[in-house]
């Protein structure tokens, strides 16, 4: 079937084919039809099957050029993705005379965004937050639209986005079009769709297999400043003979090659600032074995051919699905087995969910392994060595000849020598230690030990206090503070007193001299992969060791809610008073009662 026999009208069918798009994929055969004549749609297709198409087409077919008002809405969970659909439907309607389309999405500017509505905009496309914001301010109307789209509905139910769009929904014409596609279908889907589509034609698309079996896919939950140790510990361990490292910058494909061959390993970047020439030399290195590892971006990384990369690692998880499959292609190739490692932080969650989504795989989920075990794994592997290299050689060399000293031990010396001449010092890094999230890692009083005081730090006799918009609940501890200040602030060894730590900031106690210095490198800086400010702490109660801390103020409002009290008592003394006062004076039922200003007895008439 051909585009031309869906009924799409001449103006779309010319972009189409100025795109070059042939014959239409099974998301659009299926949903275009009804969707243009006016059916709500249910569409259960996964990212990359062409499903924008499916719905930019008859939502571009129902609008009306001559009306200067927003007509369709589509609601996306991400900026990203706003913007490559606005890009899409620009494409689509470039013969179509006074249709336009905006992106509209948290994060940035107003006036452009509202510029472009007050110009007189046909097409939205928005996330939910900043769609919100425009139509309850009055500058997004909604009286002529006539069609919803909901595009990767499951992710924005996994976003926390349901609120948000039943807020859009209410503010919407209940004689609207809608079209929702989504990845899966679960029950949360089901009761979505029954609050915003009206009796919708459910169409699925079964998923293609987009990664092959023999491709081991692993997850490491790993924070950024860590990641290029624990790539280092994988190659250590023979896990990577030859790998393919990717990441989604020019800046940290240059810090990654940069930290490796600190480490001494064959490595070599490539990223689109490099002349053709000196990619290509790089490129015939890779393929003849003489690196180890390449990093890259994934734009100079398109049209690579290696069959035997046994590695593929994401240092960095990529936003596009598609690129993911793109990235772990390049391992497993001709039926050999391949691995593909991803490095995720605590963000990346629902990256990952939605990647599992689009690939129909769950990813195995391993833990770092420690430098232990990774010492264990390298002994274990050079001995295998040993013995490999045992079994050919069979003369003993000359120089050995007249040394008189036991097998035992000068294989053992061997042993030893080999193992410090070929072992690289791992480094520590926060992966070595128990969670300070897990329970079983923490006493059940932690959080009622509002100070911890630093392991190996003696108090300073005259400090400046500092303050740091970290704690423990990112997990932080004194000798990670310690030594963000001795290596990237540069301060001398022991001008660093006691570090305290509470649950969302840090108080650390430094020498004066050194305090200007470090409030300057450190005002904005990354610790355990989290970005932190750093100043002088100006909270500091005076004559007092504690610190100035929000949470102490609620003990404020009881003591000053108790002198309230206090005074209260004090007129019911007062009125208990005037009633013996008045017993006194024979039972009579007279009131005393004070004077406003003057605060003196007198009676009422």
């Amino acid at each position: 079937m051909s585009f031309s026999e869906l009924g799409i009208c001449p103006e779309i069918l010319e972009a189409i084919e100025v795109l070059g798009f042939e014959t239409p994929s099974p998301i659009q055969e299926a949903a275009i039809p009804p969707a243009l004549d006016g059916a709500d749609i249910l569409g259960l297709s996964h990212t990359g099957s062409g499903k924008t198409l499916a719905f930019s087409i008859p939502a571009l077919e129902s609008i009306d050029p001559t009306l200067r008002e927003v007509q369709v809405l589509c609601l996306a969970p991400t900026r990203e993705l706003a913007v490559q659909i606005c890009r899409e439907v620009d494409k689509l309607a470039m013969f179509l005379d006074g249709v336009s389309a905006v992106p509209i999405y948290g994060g940035a500017s107003f006036g452009p965004q509202l510029a472009a509505l007050k110009r007189g905009v046909q097409f939205v496309v928005g996330t939910p937050g900043r769609v919100i914001d425009l139509m309850e301010q009055g500058e997004l109307k909604a009286d002529n639209i006539s069609m919803l789209i909901l595009d990767e509905a499951d992710e924005m139910l996994d976003m926390g986005f349901q609120e948000d769009i039943d807020r859009v929904v209410a503010l919407l014409p209940e004689n609207r079009q809608t079209l929702l596609f989504s990845a899966t279908m679960s029950a949360a889907i089901r009761k979505l769709v029954a609050s915003v589509a009206n009796e919708p034609q459910e169409i699925a698309i079964e998923r293609p297999q987009l990664t092959v079996p023999t491709c081991e896919q692993v997850v490491y939950e790993v924070v950024f400043s860590s990641r290029i140790e624990v790539l280092s510990r994988l190659i250590e361990m023979g896990r990577m003979k030859r790998g393919l490292v990717f990441a989604n910058t020019k800046r940290v494909v240059d810090d990654v090659v940069d930290g490796l061959l600190a480490r001494g390993y064959a490595v070599d970047r490539l990223h689109g600032d490099m002349p053709q020439t000196l990619r290509e030399r790089v490129m015939d290195s890779f393929r003849k074995g003489n690196l180890t590892v390449l990093v890259a971006t994934d734009i100079a990384a398109r049209g690579l051919d290696i069959d035997d990369v046994d590695t593929v690692v994401n240092f960095e998880l990529p936003r596009d699905p598609e690129d993911y499959v793109h990235r772990i292609g390049r391992t497993a190739r001709a039926g050999r087995k391949g691995r593909a490692v991803s490095f995720i932080g605590r963000r990346d969650f629902s990256l990952l969910a939605r990647l599992e989504r689009f690939v129909g795989v769950r990813m195995q989920r391993e833990k770092v392994m420690t430098g232990v075990q990774v010492e264990e794994v390298r002994r274990e592997s050079l001995v295998d060595e040993i013995l490999e290299t045992a079994a050919t050689a069979t003369e003993l060399p000359e120089e050995l000849n007249d040394i008189d000293l036991p097998a035992e031990q000068l294989l053992a010396a061997m042993f030893n020598l080999l193992v410090s001449k070929t072992s690289r010092e791992l480094q520590p890094i926060p992966e070595d230690r128990p969670s300070k999230f897990s329970r079983s890692a923490r006493p059940a009083d932690d959080e009622c030990a509002p100070v911890e005081k630093g392991n190996d730090w003696s108090s300073l006799q005259q400090s400046v206090t500092l303050f740091m918009n970290g704690g423990k609940l990112l997990g932080l501890r004194p000798k990670d503070i310690a030594g963000l200040f001795y290596n990237e602030g540069g301060a001398p060894k022991g001008s660093v007193g006691d570090i305290r730590l509470f649950l969302k900031h840090t108080l650390i106690e430094v020498s004066p001299e050194i305090a200007p210095q470090l409030i300057e490198r450190l005002g904005t800086c990354n610790i355990c992969g989290y970005e932190v400010n750093v100043r002088e702490d100006k909270g500091r109660p005076q004559g007092g060791n504690a610190p100035y801390e929000r949470e102490f103020r609620p003990r404020e409002r009881e003591r000053r809610g108790a002198s309230y009290a206090g005074r209260g008592n004090s007129n019911f003394r007062r009125d208990r008073e005037d009633r013996r006062d008045s017993r006194e004076r024979g039972g009579k039922s007279e009131r005393v009662f004070y004077d406003k200003f003057s605060r003196r007895p007198r009676r009422r008439d």
